[in-house]
């Protein structure tokens, strides 16, 4: 064999092709050329790198062009000697679970494969790590896989891992050295339970024959494609493949446009869309007939609005019948309107939105988003109890009553008929009102008084905690013991019973204790520069 030749192999014999990924370093690409490059002597791999950086030139040298690239940076000539060519799965395992069992693949009991730095497999002696490995090294008991960033190109033919790690349900094969659906497959195909499969950060060639390859993963329920540099077109043909998926994973993959998937991933009920430039509503809704899909992650895109245009208000919209849980934080959200569209869901139960300091403090949204979503249980990841609900919905009948009032709104309701455009505003208003009754004109005095000139600085403080460092926030007075008790549960993550009481900065003497959760906080004529103690029963 030549000298060349035995260059390009790996430590299992197989031979490095065009169209395999190498890795130097932290940076990964794929070969595009194999051959020499004059007037040099010797084989080069002629590579083009995910991250352009890393690169030198578009694929030519001395005006001759040995390959194209996607970036006029991106591509460069390196010896075999200096990338790492990949290993074998099956060589990944052994390495990362330790200890071999007898009988596989001839190596002994107390002997452990290495990788050495020049890529060839060496057998040392297992010592102090022996009792450590023992279990792990039962490699038919492994259930959980994970290789990820072990720099494995694939399998070799004649490995068989049905009968080495036949029970593996989930594989994380992410930030790998794989080129190929096909090469996937005919890793998958070997693990009959397998169930969830991490891909992420690879770059696999589109398959050929997807429904040949759907045969290889008909197990798999759970499937992570992060960070790929995938577009929707191909997304599609990937989705083709995996027909019985439920929880799908598709992130920082660039996307900015959808498409219906039609028949495919009609068993999905989890779609993370996470960190993509989907800022458009409109290539959202082309996947509202996914009729299975419960939860849906959008953070970090770039949204600006939500709306349902296929039914008014007061009705239910027939897009994403099933989905209960909705996850909008790090988005751009301008204004209410959004939250009045999402009450048309007919399942939404749970909202997660972050922070949304343009519409108002942080209780008053969170109040107000309860008002306007009837179904929500579970808001910014705490629960919405059913005395938060009613005093949420109270508040914004007296908080907006002035405006309906003054758009033709009237507390004798036979009366009442406000303008169109308050109730394009305030779609929920008229329920509420026939749930809660009017607000009287008294309440909605001091409520508009309130808003304005209520907010109260309070620190918050619990002596049972001194690790948890004292801080102030911006209340209204007329806030309620009940709901100050929710905001409390929140910052300090509270479960059990606790007591609210206050010491006053003016006046000396014992705390006083708030007595009765119906009573707002002026009641007991708390001030700003009062701190509000937590003491909880231990």
């Amino acid at each position: 064999m030549a000298a060349d030749d035995a260059d390009l192999l790996r430590a299992d014999g197989s031979k490095v092709q065009v169209g395999d990924r190498v890795a130097h370093d932290e940076y990964v690409g794929t070969v595009k050329y194999i051959g020499s490059v004059p007037p040099t002597k010797g084989v080069w791999l002629g590579v083009e790198w995910d991250d352009p950086s890393r690169g030198k030139h578009n694929g030519c040298h001395e005006g001759v062009k040995y390959f194209e690239t996607s970036h006029p940076t991106s591509g460069s000539f390196v010896r075999p000697k200096k990338v790492d060519l990949g290993v074998d799965c099956l060589f990944a395992i052994k390495d990362r679970y330790g200890k071999q069992e007898e009988g596989v693949a001839g190596v002994d009991m107390d002997e452990l494969y290495v990788l050495s730095a020049d890529n060839k497999a060496t057998v040392v002696e297992m010592v102090g790590a022996e009792k450590i490995n023992k279990k792990q090294s039962q490699l038919n008991l492994l259930v959980e896989v994970s290789l990820r960033g072990m720099n494995i190109y694939g399998i070799q033919p004649e490995v068989q891992l049905s009968d080495i790690t036949p029970n593996v349900h989930d594989l994380d094969l992410s930030r790998n050295l794989i080129a190929s659906w096909d090469m996937v497959a005919r890793i998958c195909r070997q693990l009959p339970h397998l169930q969830k499969l991490y891909l992420s950060e690879n770059r696999l060639a589109s398959p050929e024959d997807p429904q040949e390859l759907s045969k290889a993963f008909t197990t798999v329920i759970s499937l992570s494609l992060n960070k790929m540099s995938l577009t929707w077109e191909k997304l599609l043909q990937i989705f083709s493949m995996f027909q019985n998926v439920e929880k799908l994973y598709i992130c920082d993959n660039g996307l900015q446009t959808l498409s219906d998937p039609q028949g495919d991933l009609q068993h999905l009920t989890m779609l993370s869309l996470e960190l993509n430039h989907i800022s458009k509503w409109e290539e959202i809704l082309k996947l509202g007939r996914l009729g299975q899909l419960e939860t849906l992650v959008l953070a970090d895109n770039g949204v600006e609005s939500i709306y349902f245009p296929d039914v008014p208000h007061g009705q239910k919209t027939q897009l994403f019948p099933k989905l209960r849980q909705l996850y909008l934080q790090g988005n751009r959200l301008s204004d209410w309107s959004s939250f009045d569209e999402m009450n048309k869901l007919q399942s939404l139960e749970e909202l997660l939105f972050g922070s949304l300091p343009h519409l108002g403090e942080m209780e008053t949204v969170r109040e107000t988003i309860i008002a306007k979503i009837a179904r929500l249980s579970r808001c910014n990841r705490t629960l919405v109890e059913e005395q938060e609900r009613k005093g949420a919905e109270i508040d914004y009948l007296k908080r907006y009553g002035p405006a309906w009032l003054k758009a033709g709104g009237n507390q004798d309701l036979a009366k009442s008929s406000p303008s169109p455009e308050f109730v394009a505003q305030h779609p929920r208003f008229q329920e509420l009102v026939e749930k809660w009754g009017a607000p009287e004109t008294s309440e909605m005095k001091q409520q508009t008084k309130s808003l304005k000139d209520s907010l109260i600085t309070l620190k918050f403080h619990a002596p049972q905690r001194p690790d948890v460092a004292i801080f102030e926030k911006k209340l209204p007075s007329t806030m309620t013991v009940a709901k100050l008790r929710t905001l409390v549960q929140r910052l300090y993550q509270l479960d059990g019973d606790f007591v609210l009481s206050y010491i006053s900065q003016k006046m000396k003497g014992p705390e006083i204790e708030f007595d009765n959760d119906l009573r707002q906080m002026s009641f007991f004529s708390v001030e700003s520069g009062d701190t509000i103690q937590v003491k909880w029963c231990t």
